[in-house]
């Protein structure tokens, strides 16, 4: 059986949604002959909720190594460096190099973000010509919105991002990411006509039907036993998702004034975050419809999250005007067997796989030059959907191409290539 290191500083009991990544390719390692370790950030040092019940879910054939990290770095009561991979990266890096000369490691694979971390690859390979991968949870260097100008810390982002990304990158014998979109860019400005490009995957984070059948300790819902029927959205709200969100809470104002939208139904918005623009909660007064949507931004642990969506009357995924965005939460919704209303870009993969497993009789896809057309598929959609005016029957044999099982077959192919040539 060969040996990987997976270095990614956060692991279970964290609760962020990149834990899943790393949790889901090293549970099926050792099916395609992988021994996975897997070097982390102690959790004492996490600033997240921390969530136990996710630790019910990682295979025990996983070795796990912890490190230190330094605190939180404040200046006059402003967080300024508090990036886990920054913080616990020299510690990584030593840990690091302990494990390599102490046992034999065939490969590396680095998720990011953090993106601090992705510079360790090249480090291993400099001093002990460990091949290496660095995997796209996010895009490196992204497209900001319309609040990011100059001078904002997520123009400083980018800046730091286009001179960091090539030296991270430029030795990796492997580069693998949820979408091709999400990468493609990076292995167009790193790597001319001259030098080689790295072997590369797509696969999505995909799902484990066995994260489904696994009920929390302890549920916890932000609305305590508040029984009122809801619809649920559960995840971040993206930062180009408000086009999207935008058009679906002028829907609804319709629905309201027409008196078509369903009594003591309620819209829920769980773990969306805090963003540089206008919060759902702020998106709902501006359109008039506080009194049927609720926000809370917090994360609340996974488990009671797959709970939540099984009680829920349907589901809601709102996705991004940015084609490459793959919404992998979407897999999750399906598993929860409840009616889902979804808005994505027209090219995005995530439309395609409702297509494929039946489940699109609430979708509305979306392409800039059709804005007319598409805010009428929203209201007819939107509309069907609260009153759940269409079957429902989706195939989920249909899904199995974008399981995590397959996800992991799809990376560890790979890897044996970098390792064959």
């Amino acid at each position: 059986m060969k040996n990987i290191l997976i270095i990614y500083p956060h692991w279970p009991p964290s609760n962020l949604a990149g834990v899943h990544r790393s949790r889901l390719i090293s549970n099926f390692s050792t099916d395609f002959g992988w021994k996975t370790t897997l070097l982390t950030v102690d959790e004492q040092y996490y600033e997240e909720t921390l969530d136990p019940d996710i630790e019910r879910l990682v295979s025990q054939d996983i070795e796990v190594h912890k490190v230190a990290a330094y605190s939180v770095l404040k200046v006059f009561g402003k967080r300024l460096i508090g990036d886990i991979g920054l913080r616990g990266w020299l510690q990584m890096r030593q840990k690091m190099l302990d494990l390599i000369e102490a046992e034999h490691f065939d490969f590396i694979w680095i998720p990011i973000p953090s993106w601090y971390t992705s510079l360790l690859g090249r480090v291993a390979w400099k001093r002990h010509r460990v091949p290496f991968g660095i995997d796209y949870i996010d895009p490196w260097v992204y497209q900001l919105t319309e609040r990011d100008g100059p001078l904002t810390r997520e123009w400083w982002t980018i800046q730091v991002a286009r001179r960091l990304e090539p030296v991270a990158i430029h030795d990796a014998k492997l580069i693998s990411g949820v979408a091709k979109e999400y990468y493609r860019p990076a292995l167009e400005r790193v790597f001319k006509k001259k030098h080689p490009r790295p072997i590369d995957v797509a696969m999505p984070y995909g799902f484990d039907p066995s994260d489904h059948v696994v009920e929390p300790a302890h549920l916890i819902s932000p609305w305590g036993d508040e029984t009122s029927q809801y619809l649920l959205y559960a995840g971040a709200f993206l930062p180009h998702s408000e086009l999207f969100m935008r058009k679906l809470f002028s829907s609804l104002k319709k629905l309201l004034i027409l008196e078509q939208f369903p009594e003591n139904l309620k819209l829920r918005f769980v773990g969306t975050g805090v963003r540089n623009g206008a919060s759902i909660s702020q998106l709902a007064l501006e359109y008039g419809v506080n009194d049927v949507v609720e926000e809370y931004p917090n994360r609340i642990p996974f488990l009671s999250i797959q709970t939540l969506l099984r009680r829920a009357q349907g589901a809601l995924v709102i996705g991004s005007t940015e084609s490459h965005y793959t919404a992998s939460k979407t897999f999750q919704c399906l598993l929860a067997e409840k009616p889902i209303f979804a808005i994505f870009h027209q090219e995005s993969s995530a439309a395609s796989f409702l297509k494929q497993a039946n489940a699109s009789s609430y979708l509305v896809t979306w392409q800039e030059e059709n804005t007319e057309l598409f805010e009428d598929s929203i209201d007819m959609r939107w509309r069907q959907f609260v009153n759940m005016e269409c079957t429902w029957a989706p195939d989920l044999s249909k899904l199995e191409p974008h399981s995590s099982r397959e996800s992991a077959r799809l990376l560890f192919e790979g890897i044996e290539q970098c390792l064959s040539t």
